[in-house]
């Protein structure tokens, strides 16, 4: 292994693809990352590829000169754990410069950039009456979510971000330049479709567009005394034989120092501009706190602006379980949160929540997340799925998926990687 003779052997191909440390692109591409704890981490350098042909020329040129796991690779940086996408002291391959926003109206599909964020393209299609199913940041990218699974304000109708994928680019470790979609490499397009960054590096995204016109939605916060009845409410609209699927309801319990007291919030959406019945009970939660409240008719561009106001600057670490839809283990779920946190609220500024999504603090969270684990497989309703976006560590996401699926990811690593590039010189959380 040697760092130093692979930035050499970059710079050969162009001293443009390198950004060194202290150079001004260093320092921005090191703000942009949105957690702390990706921030810290300082590469030796990171390459900047400006088209699929540089991504192939930095990979020819890397491949020879590597063996150990010194590479990560970088979209927008939006994952929160720590090595998700930089490196400590490697070379980190940031896509920043991967832009290009293509609508074909014809076929229903837009060609989006590995570098654009999701905010861009919802105002581009927005534009023409059209949606896509990305991430719920404005500010995020589009590689690690469509990578990963991807949850959207979609994913109650459509499944998953990479379920609306036709098509990604990809560069393989032999530097060539393919498609994988469900004609050409499909192996390779399955395995992408949750695979992470196993494969190759993809550096076009073809995502499937559909017509849409404003949304409805926002947050509402409450107290804590209503959010066991919220937790019912949500079991009986999953358990509904047909429940709307036109809605998205994330219900989240956290503790904020610089409130001083534990907030209850529903991040609530519909995909049509008015408030349908299936989420008036998430809404119309009495007593709430009126002067927080953003219910609105907007674009989804606006919507998915809301909720990443204020997100950086913080040390963010997020684990995932899943459980089927009951509400002893919901409510579990929220004892065991308030037992952890009896180990944390004398830190200060500590936001700490749950929402059957975020949850900071590592020791304690990973405690948490076991003990929960432990209740819902002694119920049976424990689920082995873990959603990869939000995996820390510690936690086998990969086995997660089932043999068969595990299977199916190591034979496509085997075909479209065979030296194992992406698996001994690839950074990253998750290996097969």
């Amino acid at each position: 292994m040697s760092i130093p003779k692979a930035i050499e052997a970059v710079q050969k191909i162009s001293t443009k693809l390198v950004a060194l440390p202290d150079s001004e692109e260093y320092n921005e591409i090191i703000k942009s990352y949105y957690t702390e704890l990706e921030r810290e981490l300082r590469p030796a350098c990171f390459l900047t590829p400006y088209s699929p042909g540089d991504v192939a020329d930095i990979l020819k040129a890397l491949k020879p000169l590597l063996d150990s796991p010194v590479v990560a690779i970088a979209g927008a940086g939006q994952q929160t754990t720590p090595g998700a996408a930089n490196i400590q002291g490697g070379i980190t391959i940031h896509l920043r410069n991967l832009r290009g926003i293509d609508i074909d109206e014809e076929h229903k599909t837009i060609s989006v950039g590995a570098g654009e964020n999701m905010g861009h393209v919802y105002e581009k299609a927005a534009a023409m009456g059209l949606g896509v199913a990305g991430n719920r940041h404005a500010r995020g990218g589009i590689g690690g979510e469509a990578l990963q699974g991807g949850l959207s304000y979609y994913s109650y109708s459509r499944g998953f971000i990479c379920d609306g994928i036709v098509n990604y680019q990809v560069v393989l470790a032999s530097g060539e330049i393919v498609d994988a979609n469900a004609e050409t490499n499909r192996d390779l397009w399955i395995a992408l479709r949750g695979g992470g960054n196993n494969f190759g590096i993809v550096t076009r995204f073809d995502f499937t567009a559909f017509p849409q016109g404003q949304l409805w939605g926002g947050k509402v916060y409450y107290f804590e005394s209503s959010f066991p009845g919220q937790i019912k409410s949500l079991v009986d609209y999953l358990h509904e034989p047909n429940p709307d699927v036109d809605v998205h309801i994330c219900l989240s319990l956290g503790y904020a120092a610089t409130l001083g007291s534990t907030v209850c919030m529903n991040d609530i959406f519909s995909l049509k501009p008015e408030k349908p019945k299936s989420l008036e009970l998430f809404a119309d939660i009495d007593p709430q706190i009126e002067q927080m409240k953003t219910l609105r008719v907007a674009s989804l561009k606006d919507l998915t602006t809301e909720i990443f106001e204020g997100a950086f600057a913080n040390r963010v670490v997020k684990m995932t379980t899943t459980v089927k839809s009951d509400t002893n283990i919901l409510e579990y779920a929220v004892q065991t949160y308030h037992e952890a946190f009896k180990e944390l609220k004398d830190i200060e500024n500590i936001l700490f929540s749950l929402t059957f999504e975020p949850i900071p603090i590592y020791s304690v969270n990973k405690a948490a997340i076991k003990r929960l684990e432990s209740e819902a497989q002694s119920n049976n309703v424990s689920v082995p799925y873990l959603y990869l976006n939000y995996g820390f560590p510690h936690q086998d996401v990969m086995r997660s998926y089932g043999s068969a699926s595990l299977d199916h990811l190591r034979k496509a690593s085997s075909k479209y990687d065979p030296d194992g590039f992406f698996q001994k010189a690839g950074a990253g959380l998750f290996k097969l």
